[in-house]
């Protein structure tokens, strides 16, 4: 048997570093996130399109299978007026349950509010 080339090897590195580097996202497209027991109104994000953290949020909620609720804040009039009256200043705000207000990416304060282990 003969020996890879240089370009193959490099080309077979390249796809193992890909694979590697998205896997959350790969699994999820493989095994979509359940939207598990509670209804999307226990979890509501409000979040802008553009924002970062936001969309940090939104892959924390895919890896961990929580289902949400999202409005955008800029876009939909439900979203501006529940983001007004959370006093605003800033996305992503994460509601849970209706009373815990969780303001900013915060993974750990995410789980502490739904009862799950870090």
């Amino acid at each position: 048997m003969g020996t890879m080339s240089k370009p193959m090897l490099l080309l077979l590195a390249c796809l193992t570093i890909g694979l590697v580097d998205n896997w959350d996202i790969i699994n999820d497209f493989i095994h979509p996130p359940s939207l598990g027991a509670g209804g999307t109104e226990d979890v509501v994000l409000y979040a802008t399109t553009w924002c970062g953290y936001c969309a940090k949020t939104r892959r924390f909620f895919a890896k961990m299978h929580i289902a949400y609720k999202e409005l955008d804040v800029e876009n939909s009039e439900q979203g501006r007026i529940g983001y007004q009256r959370l006093g605003a200043g800033g996305v992503p705000i994460i509601v849970v349950n209706g009373s815990t207000v969780i303001r900013g990416y915060d993974p750990a304060a995410i789980n502490a509010a739904l009862g799950r282990a870090h």
